[in-house]
């Protein structure tokens, strides 16, 4: 069976490393212990389909969707960084291959689309944060 809560935090590490700026898991990040300073990105698991495998075939497959939120101080920094999520999440290699690999302990993931790029909200720029919203569906096997 797919597990949803380890492809959560196979997307969120594999999003920390490629952007270069903590992640928090449905929550604000902490270094150190401390809250992360800005900017800063959060994952929220949306839920999804998990399929169990069928007669002929011992793979099961999952359609999960998680919504990564991104946190800055200003609109250019958010869409910055947002530019930089959607290149690592979306990016391949001239082979075909993710440029930044998901890695499941019991399956892969083969497809990544994004389903929205909501943008900047500016609303709270006046109290120095801006957010961009963006989400993914992920289609995994096991």
């Amino acid at each position: 069976m797919i597990d949803q809560a380890s492809v959560t935090e196979a997307v969120r590490t594999m999003l920390e490393g490629a952007v270069g700026k903590p992640c928090g898991r449905g929550a604000l990040p902490t270094v150190d212990g401390k809250p992360a300073p800005l900017p800063y990105l959060v994952l929220y698991p949306l839920g999804g389909r998990v399929n169990g495998a069928p007669l002929a075939d011992r793979s099961e497959d999952a359609r999960l969707i998680f919504q990564v939120t991104v946190v800055a101080a200003r609109t250019d920094q958010a869409e910055w960084l947002s530019d930089r999520v959607r290149a690592a999440v979306l990016g391949r290699a001239s082979s075909g291959q993710w440029t930044h690999p998901i890695p499941l302990a019991a399956g892969e993931v083969w497809a990544r689309e994004l389903l929205a790029d909501e943008g900047a909200d500016q609303s709270s720029a006046s109290e120095g944060v801006v957010t961009c919203v963006q989400r993914y569906e992920l289609n995994a096997t096991g």
